[in-house]
């Protein structure tokens, strides 16, 4: 059988939220149990641009393959390549713009699951770009939510998201009137930014039990997350303490100082198999750092693949 290319439309046609989150909690599991494996991110960069790899390995269910993405001022491109784990043949190209997407949302939606207050019913998010939809849209699936503020750089995006996704999760989501009040409030915070400098003052988070997902310092000069806050964590998890050495701009300041160290740190995967403990009591500040992996690629897109051939849906390419 040929490979097949999955354009975009129909790759996101066959993958929604909960979907994404079901096959990514399975692969932190997997994981966590030594049955797939990931790679950190590979950036090659150039003058006008740059490749980033992500690779993942899923051998037990038949596949391995990366995702790269090139980043250029014209925009994004994201494409997942399948092979077959036993021979190495290709089995497919997916365009993997609004997959990844939803799945950056999922792994945070499943960090909700192991590590927030159960009763947790207030949100608030930092950010209201391209991730910042799936990034409420997971928590708002694993907890009981039941209201959200947004806070944007752009008042008038803020208010479009805000509307959006009040129509979309049936919540009232409202742009913050008052930041510092209705920061103080939430139960969940997320920030999905592309900021340099920490969103929030450590102050700021004085109600008892607070989970923070933090999803968008992907590198060191980004830092969402101040150093206080992180050190006073009494759950700090990653997706990969491996990505996280490389990547993680809100946790290595306080490592570098000796105010942390790796050992306080959890990867996700062990306690979604059942390696380590999630959160265990009400009180305790929980912090999720998501950098990406390549793992989570390849398994929404073998979840996509599957489906596709279930549809005959794909274009049959040369080799």
């Amino acid at each position: 059988m040929p490979a097949i290319y999955i354009p975009e439309t129909e790759a996101a046609s066959l993958l929604n939220m909960a979907s994404a989150m079901k096959v990514t909690e399975e692969a932190f599991a997997a994981y966590g149990g030594g049955k797939a494996f990931s790679m950190p991110r590979q950036r090659m960069r150039i003058r006008k641009g740059a490749l980033h790899m992500l690779p993942g390995a899923i051998p037990y269910k038949g596949v391995i393959g990366f995702k790269a993405y090139t980043s250029f001022r014209s925009g994004l491109i994201f494409k997942t390549h399948l092979y077959d784990a036993e021979t190495g043949e290709p089995l497919a190209v997916v365009d993997s713009c609004e997959m990844g997407r939803l799945r950056t949302g999922a792994a945070s939606g499943v960090a909700v699951k192991y590590l927030a207050r159960k009763d947790s019913e207030t949100v608030f998010i930092f950010g209201t770009g391209f991730q910042a939809e799936s990034q409420l849209e997971a928590v708002c699936m694993a907890a009981p939510v039941k209201r959200a503020f947004c806070s944007s750089r752009n008042r008038e995006k803020g208010e479009i998201f805000a509307a959006k996704m009040s129509e979309k999760l049936g919540i009232p989501v409202e742009t913050a009137s008052d930041e510092r009040q209705d920061l103080e409030n939430s139960d969940i915070i997320i920030t999905v930014t592309s900021s340099a400098s920490p969103l929030f003052d450590s102050g700021r988070i004085v109600k008892k039990g607070v989970h923070i997902n933090a999803a968008g310092s992907n590198a060191l000069i980004r830092a969402e997350i101040p150093e206080k806050t992180v050190e006073a964590a009494k759950y700090l998890v990653v997706d990969s303490k491996e990505i996280a050495a490389l990547e993680c701009g809100d946790i290595l300041p306080s490592l570098e100082k000796g105010r942390l160290h790796w050992n306080q740190i959890t990867e996700l995967s062990d306690i979604v198999s059942g390696a380590r403990p999630g959160r265990t009591e009400d009180e305790g500040l929980s912090i999720f750092e998501s950098h990406g992996m390549g793992l989570l690629d390849v398994a929404c897109a073998e979840f996509i693949y599957k489906a596709a051939i279930n549809k005959n849906i794909g274009i049959p390419l040369p080799f």
